[in-house]
């Protein structure tokens, strides 16, 4: 179990930590050395062992190893870490997003870091100006020694992470420079699109990348970027030009110019076919009041419209048959009013029909010898049927009525 990580700490509780006698002569530089990842600060106090474990990190204590570090430098020669918000230069090495009215350029030096564990970069770890460890002089490049005071960002080639330096010289905020894993989800879908939010910490991130069926597609800027605090920024992207009822494998990366992160997949579909009608005619009277016996008649109805939405392809029009031998036809148009000229020659046509403006009139004929009949509804039913949905039952009624003089 961990030595106490508060209060007294009793040289029991390191011997029974390093599995000797509680009672055995201790000596505190050997025990150090036997907790690797114990810093080496050239000094050793007891509160150093407070939480610790047996072994609990892999550097080797003794020991400072080097690390070239990359940060910013003006034309006078003044040195600065990257600014908070400037983190994706940090992590290209890359002087795009700095201030060139300044002169500002990334500049290097190589320190030593008294590191937890052997050439890698942790949170705590301290960087020194020299190998030695009788050396305490801490690095120049801090808040305090060549940097100004404030919050101050480095790359560490070494480790290829990118992180904060305070005046101590102790690290934190290691953060990987290769940006890391999205996650993605479907937020939207209709027919022909699909929207999905793109959730990332995005400290390093210079570009989204988006694949649709592996093929990239197109890149995007994250909402927001470059900064310590940019964990878990919400993107929101919509795939276009979509087909119905299809099934997707939409992928997303995060890219800088450093590197990328893995390819992060999960299948989308857009919505089924879907088709409604709006706007379909009111109920209307076709009379012939005065119809002549012997003769035939016929009245035509003004010029009327239906409106289908969807993906729908073939559109037909029934018209329920008046009593007797008159008739009920109806001409039909997609590209404006058939006219009373139309040819009226079923009572059922069909017309290739997508979407939008169904345009038509009905037509009343009586025939010679034929029966009048007193006034009655006739249902007018509307049917497209186009993908793999059918919209019908959408009518209208129209009274119909012959009278003879």
């Amino acid at each position: 179990m961990a030595i106490t990580g508060s209060g007294a700490i009793s040289f029991s509780q390191i011997n029974d930590e390093l599995a000797e006698t509680s009672t055995n002569t201790l000596d505190i530089l050997s025990a150090a050395q036997q907790f690797t990842g114990l810093l080496d600060d050239n000094t050793i106090s007891m509160n150093e062992f407070y939480g610790l474990t047996f072994q609990a990190g892999s550097g080797t204590y003794g020991t400072r190893n080097s690390h070239a570090f990359r940060f910013v430098i003006e034309q006078d020669g003044t040195k600065k870490g990257f600014a908070d918000g400037q983190l994706v230069d940090a992590a290209e090495n890359d002087d795009t997003g700095l201030n060139s009215a300044a002169g500002e350029a990334v500049t290097g030096q190589s320190d030593f870091v008294d590191d937890y564990i052997d050439d890698d970069l942790t949170n705590g770890d301290t960087v020194f100006a020299n190998a030695s460890v009788l050396g305490a002089a801490l690095t120049n490049l801090r808040p305090g020694g060549d940097f100004a005071s404030g919050t101050h960002f480095m790359l560490d080639t070494t480790t290829n992470d990118i992180f904060q330096i305070d005046s101590n010289a102790d690290v934190s905020n290691v953060v990987s420079r290769v940006p890391s894993n999205p996650s993605h989800s479907m937020t939207a879908n209709d027919a022909d699109e699909i929207t999905i939010k793109i959730t990332s910490d995005t400290i390093v991130t210079r570009d989204l990348l988006l694949y649709r069926d592996g093929t990239f597609i197109d890149n995007v800027l994250p909402t927001s970027s470059g900064s310590i605090g940019n964990t878990g920024v919400d993107t929101n992207f919509t795939y276009t030009g979509l087909s119905i009822g299809t099934s997707y494998t939409i992928g997303v990366r995060q890219a800088n110019t450093h590197n990328s992160s893995s390819l992060v997949t999960a299948d989308y579909s857009t919505t089924a076919a879907s088709t409604d009608w709006s706007s379909v005619p009111g109920n209307f009277n076709m009379h012939i009041p005065d119809a002549t016996d012997g003769f035939a008649d016929s009245l035509i109805s003004g010029a009327l419209t239906a409106t289908l939405s969807g993906t729908g392809g073939t559109t037909q029009v029934t018209c329920q048959q008046p009593t007797g031998n008159a008739d009920l036809f109806v001409a039909l148009s997609t590209s404006g009013d058939p006219g009373t000229g139309a040819t009226f020659n079923s009572s059922n046509p069909t017309i290739s029909h997508s979407s939008g403006t169904l345009h038509m009139r009905f037509k009343l004929v009586e025939p010679n010898n034929s029966s009048p009949f007193s006034a009655e509804d006739l249902t007018i039913t509307f049917t497209n049927t186009g993908g793999s949905e059918t919209a019908t039952d959408d009518t209208l009624t129209i009274n119909a009525k012959i009278v003879e003089r």
